[in-house]
């Protein structure tokens, strides 16, 4: 919902009171978008400080600061369904116009090479990606492994020769686990290639290499935040048609 990225960036200073809130807000946005601070202290059971606190908490100014932040997320997430449309073409062929920069030769090179071909998605949905790169991968005859957890990826960290190769997948490639994977990885002197959103990351800037691709979030009617992947599958895809190409061209054996 509208406030679940801000809640979770600054979950450890809320109390009890402040979720209490939080949940109240979301589930009356459009009451909470013209609601006085009274009101709102009314509703919630607290007082103004609290409310006013609560907002400082999250990041805002104050009262009306937290306000004309509602008003603004509203808008976005009722907008026409032709801007949402144009917007999903306009990603798809900002993707097309990354990958167009990716240096095909040398990842296809490192995929020849591997042994092993590891796979690991951050999230749900990435990891829906990894299992579908899974059966791409698998028209290759590599031998292909999708890892499910944290766990399973240090412990394949133990297994792992210097002739394997990992792809990470991830939307924002900033996570506490993530900089563990990848200072182990880098420890061992394991190759990984990142595939992320393009925007400045952790995982990144750790990667051997970088795959960049265009996905970007839009607000359901609900006020739901839904990120698109759609571009990391055409990666794959992409990947797979260039590693056919130079085999059918005898670049790689």
């Amino acid at each position: 919902m509208f406030l679940d990225s801000r809640i979770n960036n600054n979950f450890n200073k809320l109390n009890e009171n402040d979720l209490h809130i939080a949940h109240f807000i979301n589930t009356h946005i459009k009451a909470c978008k013209t609601m006085k601070i009274q009101d709102l202290a009314e509703h919630t059971h607290a007082s103004n400080a609290t409310i006013h606190r609560f907002t400082r908490k999250l990041g805002f100014d104050g009262y009306s600061d937290f306000k004309s932040y509602l008003k603004f997320e509203a808008e976005q997430s009722h907008q026409l369904p032709s801007d949402s449309i144009k917007r999903f073409k306009q990603e798809i062929e900002n993707t097309f116009s990354y990958l167009d920069r990716i240096d095909f030769e040398l990842v296809t090179n490192k995929i020849n090479q591997s042994e092993t071909i590891y796979l690991y998605g951050t999230g749900l949905a990435q990891m829906n990606v990894a299992q579908e790169a899974q059966r791409i991968f698998l028209t290759i005859h590599k031998n292909i492994i999708v890892l499910h957890d944290i766990h399973e990826f240090k412990m394949i960290l133990n297994k792992a020769t210097s002739k394997d190769i990992f792809f990470i997948i991830s939307l924002s490639g900033e996570s506490h686990q993530l900089s563990d994977i990848t200072n182990l990885l880098q420890l061992r002197q394991n190759y990984f290639i990142s595939v992320t959103t393009l925007k400045d990351n952790m995982l990144a800037q750790r990667a051997n290499y970088n795959i960049y691709v265009s996905s970007n979030t839009f607000y359901l009617e609900d006020g739901t935040d839904y990120s698109s992947f759609i571009s990391y599958h055409i990666f794959f895809e992409t990947l797979l048609r260039k590693f056919n190409e130079r085999k059918e061209n005898g670049d790689i054996i």
